[in-house]
Order: structure tokens, then sequence, then C-alpha cells
């Protein structure tokens, strides 16, 4: 057994201050972490409970338990030697004899410090935003006093002050318990911050359709009591009159600890650390949201999930480095799911835009030197995996790609998502945590069997829980391996069609005897003698029907007995044996204007059949990539192969007719 920090009277003291999920992140980071044993860890959390899911909060009114929603229970602290305490809010920092001080004046020793602070409501400087009935919306406790107050005193009707993510997931709790909900933004469109204005517009009317009034550029100027209900007095409209308000206009970093002790900050506010999430105080690291890296806060938990790695590693005097990834936003605002994936148009200056505008969804792509480094939309699209996939990888956008997206808003062809057993191993099933589709795989190996234990072991579906989907798919039963009958001899016939086809045209034609007295003239007597030049032309014929008839099986209604699979193989063995009936029946003699035509059409006829015959096999047996690459030409060689059936009829027609009326 591991030795644990209680063991050892010499572990470094580390405090980490702050009990959300950045926080609890680093936590389960540092417990997974091979130098545990060096440091005794303990947490100072200002909140009466544990870490809790924050992203999910709003689960709470559909009747779920607020343990629901912990990270980790107090056991799970408990078992790992980290010493919670809960309901202290440190309010002193002392740098030069690192020490810190609660709210009671309890003063803790300190080696190395974690500042995970997290953000607070940013309330806009709003005349009367202290008033009765006016609530931000942040945690479960102001969710309690929202939903305390509207049962106490009957509310109906609210507005809330804030049209992007936050804004509209409060809205959300607002519907949930019953009330009539109208949305200020001050931007010109919801969700400013990801959403150009056409794919705003598209939002803005599915969520009206939903009952939400939307009100956008309306400048809020003060809230007054009026009577039983709260007035809005604004600087470009008239008041609105509702019983309760919800401000959620945005967050700012918690900094305020920081700042009395002397710390550096950001220039935007935040607590200024470097690529190794180090502070200008040696002993002292900052993570999550509180965090200022380069100048930049991030405000999603990936990110700051990143954060916990990046410094768990350096605890463990390992070489990391946080690193700006493209932040991912997949949810569903008042049940309208919201898409944007890797950069947005302001952070792409040479990107080339590219929009699908169906009746009820917005999609876009952004594409630089021909790839796909962002992609937005509003409304579902059954191809985001793929999506998510293509801009993480930066994938190339083909012409055709291009064309098929602007008219039918998917790129791929068959318009389907890839499963995600087929996924390749580098695709991230969940963005929040970065867990890839191979580290869950490997998982699963270990034994891991249901998507809990999966989450338990990776961390995969504990932020957000949009993958959580995808990690059911991938441990039940899922997409067998399929076992199509007579793959294999579609296989091996499709590659001998294809080469026999290719050598034809390129192969010079089979040379005669050049004396009675030679031997070969009995073999060439295929392609001298006229009548037997009609037994193999019309045995030829005779195949290519033959080989016609068992394509139809999935075609023709009334042709369904039997296997499909061996009826595929049939019609793949038939075809090859037509083009060594053609070698038969010519000599790789093509002939010249209509009998060339004739010959040049079978002949990328077999070819094409012999690639669509290989493609299709190869379905079940490819994975990742190269099966999605197969998946979308096969349906292109099948109807290639169908096309250039098309004129045959009449090319034979003209030769048959040739060879009897001349």
């Amino acid at each position: 057994m591991t030795a644990t920090p209680a063991d050892n009277a010499t572990a470094t003291r580390l405090v980490v201050i702050g009990g959300g999920m950045a926080a609890h992140g680093f936590c389960r980071r540092m417990v997974d972490s091979p130098a545990r044993p060096d440091y005794a860890l303990t947490v100072f959390g200002e909140e009466p409970r544990p870490a809790y899911d924050r992203v999910n909060l709003s689960s709470l009114l559909s009747g779920r338990d607020e343990s629901d929603l912990l990270l980790s229970p107090r056991e799970w602290y408990e078992q790992n030697n980290i010493e919670l305490h809960t309901g202290r809010r440190i309010t002193g920092l002392d740098l030069a004899n690192r020490v810190i001080t609660d709210q009671h004046g309890h003063v803790e020793h300190y080696d190395q410090l974690v500042l995970a602070t997290g953000s607070y409501p940013w309330v806009p400087p709003i005349g009367g935003a202290d008033s009765p009935g006016v609530f931000v919306y942040r945690t479960i406790d102001d969710l309690d006093a929202i939903r305390k107050y509207v049962e106490s005193h009957g509310a109906r009707s609210s507005a809330v002050i804030g049209g992007g993510l936050l804004g509209l997931e409060a809205a959300k709790v607002i519907k949930d318990l019953g009330l009539s909900t109208t949305i200020l933004e001050v931007a010109p469109g919801l969700m400013p911050r990801q959403l150009d204005a056409q794919a705003a517009k598209v939002l803005r009317e599915q969520v009206e359709s939903l009952g939400v009034d939307v009100h956008v550029t309306r400048r809020t100027k003060s809230i007054a009591q009026d009577g039983e209900q709260l007035r809005l007095d604004f600087e470009n409209a008239d008041p609105l009159r509702v019983d309760i308000v919800l401000v959620a206009a945005g967050i700012r970093p918690r900094d305020e600890l920081a700042r009395q002790a002397g710390l550096k900050l950001g220039p935007r506010g935040g607590i200024a650390v470097n690529r190794h999430l180090e502070t200008s105080d040696p002993n002292v690291f900052a993570i999550g949201e509180c965090a200022s890296v380069d100048g930049h806060i991030h405000g999603l938990v990936a990110p700051c999930y990143r954060m916990a790695d990046v410094l768990a590693a350096r605890l463990s005097k390992q070489s990391a480095e946080f690193i700006d990834n493209e932040e991912a936003v997949e949810l569903k605002l008042l049940g309208v799911p919201v898409i944007t994936l890797g950069r947005a148009i302001g952070e792409s200056t040479s990107g080339v835009v590219v929009t699908h505008a169906g009746e009820d969804s917005y999609r876009k792509l952004i594409l630089e030197q021909g790839r796909v480094v962002g992609a937005a939309s509003v409304g579902e699209w059954e191809d985001v995996n793929l999506i998510r996939m293509s801009v993480a990888q930066h994938k190339r956008l083909w012409p055709m790609q291009r064309i098929r997206f602007l008219k039918t808003g998917t790129p791929f062809a068959g318009g389907a998502g890839l499963p995600i057993h087929q996924w390749p191993g580098n695709a991230t099933v969940c963005s929040c945590m970065n867990v890839s589709r191979a580290q869950l795989g490997a998982a699963i190996s270990e034994g891991c069997r249901t998507a809990a234990e999966l989450s338990l072991s990776t961390g995969a579906g504990t932020a957000c829980g949009t993958c959580r989907n995808l990690l059911c798919e991938l441990v039940g039963q899922g997409p067998e391996k399929v076992q199509t009958r007579g793959s294999n001899v579609v296989l091996v016939a499709s590659i001998v069609a294809a080469i026999l086809a290719a050598a034809i045209a390129f192969l010079p034609p089979i040379p005669m005897a050049t004396s009675v007295q030679d031997s070969w003239r009995e073999i060439d007597a295929f392609w001298r003698d006229g009548f037997t030049k009609q037994v193999t032309g019309f045995s030829l014929l005779f195949v290519m029907l033959l080989a016609l008839t068992f394509s139809l099986r999935k075609r023709v209604k009334f042709v369904r007995f039997g296997d499909y699979g061996w009826w595929r193989a049939a019609h793949a063995t038939i075809g090859t044996a037509m083009v060594l009936g053609l070698i038969v029946h010519t000599g790789i003699r093509m002939g010249s204007n209509l009998n060339f035509a004739l010959s040049s059409t079978f002949l990328a006829l077999s070819f094409v059949g012999g690639l669509a015959g290989l493609a299709s096999s190869l379905e079940t047996k490819l994975t990742g990539d190269s099966a999605m690459f197969v998946r979308a030409w096969r349906p292109k060689l099948t109807w290639l192969h169908i096309a250039l059936f098309v004129p045959l009829p009449a090319l034979l027609a003209g030769h048959i007719l040739s060879v009897y009326w001349y």
C-alpha cells in the first residue's frame, strides 16, 4: 500500500483555498500523483458543502437530490487523507509568514498555497440592484433563495438581465419554476461572445418559440419597488414590471485575497500566473477562474481542469505547461442545443466561413487554408461528433465536402455521425476533462463496464455531462462487429476484378501464332474463328445478365429470398468471371470505334465495380479515419458503377448488329 501524508512527518503542507470544481479537480489529480506521499493536503471552502457540479445546478429543480451533484462525498476526502474544511472563508493572506486567516480569526500555516477561489457573479452598476427580489444565480444557496422567494411571494413573472451562457441558464431556472420570463441583453444578440449575428438570430427565434420574451440592445438603468412588483427602467425603452429579477450578466475573478496580500494581478483582474500556474510569490499558485494566464481568464470547466492537470504534474516534478486550447461550448440552453468548437470568427483573421442556414438550425464552419479550425451551430446537429474530431485535428475540408455542407448542412456523405466504437484513439470524447477515446478504451480493458465506472476511472462526464450518452454507448451493447457473410469472397473477387480490368486497359493484345504449324494456333482460334467468337461472346453476354440478376437483391422487392451477403458475393464473383470472359473473347484487343467504346465501358464498369466491392467488404473491417473514408466513398463508387452500366445495352446491341449485318 502506498504511504500517505499522515505517515510522513516531513510532508509539505499544501493548502488549497477554494472548494469548487477546480479545487476538487486538483485534489483528484494529486491523489493519483506519484508525489502524493510528499504532501499533507488541506482544503478550505467557504460554502457549507464539498465541491459540487455547478454546470448542472438547475437539475435540482427537476427533483435531483443535492447529494447527487457532489463531485465527491466527504468520505472520499477522508479516505484519501485530505483535510477538508467547509464553511470557512479565508479573509487574510500573509505571504511573508506563510499563514492564512479565516473569518473567525483562526490562523493556519502553509508551505505551499494553491488559490482556487473561483469567481463571483458580476452585477452591473444598476441602481436598486440590491432590492429585495433581485437575485444572482451562482450557487446552491442562490437557487434555494430564488425558489423560496418565488413560493413565498407567489411570483409569476420574471426578468433575467444577461443573454449570455449564464443568462440563458438562469432563464431556464425561472421557466422551470413556472414563471413567465423576459431576457434582457445589452448586446445586439444572444451569446455575443460565442455566436455571430445570424446564429444569435436563430437562437433568439428558438428561445422565443418556447414562450420566453427576448429583448436585445436593452440597457437597464435602475430597479425599484413598485407596489408588490419590481419596475425596471431602461435608457432606451418603456419600463417593465415583474415579480423577480435575476442578474446573470457575467462573472469576475475572485482576486480580493491576492490583491490584499500584494500578489501581482492580471490587466483585467485575476491573479497573474505564468504557464506553470506560478504567481509572483514562488510558494503560491493559482488555478481556475481566479487565474489570469497571460491576461486571459478562463470561465469554462475544461481549461480549469487542464490547469489542475498542469499544477499537479509540476508539483510532482514533471514537465508540464498550460496551453490555451480552443474552448468548446456544448450546452442545451432552454432546451436549444448550442455548440461552439475551436476558434471563433473574431479569432481567425485569415479564416473563411462556410455557412448553412436551415429552417430551424444554423451551422457554420471556419476554415484556414482549407482545414476546419472552428465550428458553431444552433439546433440539433447529428454529425457533431465528426465535426468535433475535425476541429480538434484540423481536418481538411475538400471542395465536394464544402458544397455538400452548403446544400445539406453536413460535409459527410451519409449524414450520420460515426459510432464512438469507430472513433480514432486520439479523438477527444470528453472535452471538459480532455479524455480521449484511447483512454476510455484502456479503462474498459482494465475492467470498467458501466458509464459510471468509466467516469470514476477517467473523469469523463463529470463536468458538463454532454458526453455521458457517448460513455453509455461505449459500454453498452453498442454496434457489434458485423460479420457479413461472403465478405471475404467479395474482397478477393473485387481485388482480382479491379487488377484484371486495369491490366487489360494497359497490356498489349495477346499475340497470334506466326505459323500454321505453331501449336498456339489451337489457342488463338478463340480470336480467329468466327463461330468460336460467337460462342464466347454470347457466353459473356449470359454471364453479364447473370451478374445483373444477382445485383437486384436489394433493389427489387420480390427478390428478397436468401442471404444478401451471399448474393453480393455471387455478383462479385460473376463480375470477375466477366473480366476473364472478356480476355477469352477479345484476346485483349480493344478494337476501334464502336468496339473500342464497348470495351472501354466494359472495363470501366468492371474496374469501378471492383473498387465498390472492395469498399463494401472493408466497411465492417476498418475503424477510425479509414472507416470514415471508405464509408464516404462506397456510395459514390456504387452509383458510378450503376451509371457505367446504363450505356452498355445500347453498345452491345450495336456491336451484335454490326457483326451479323456485316
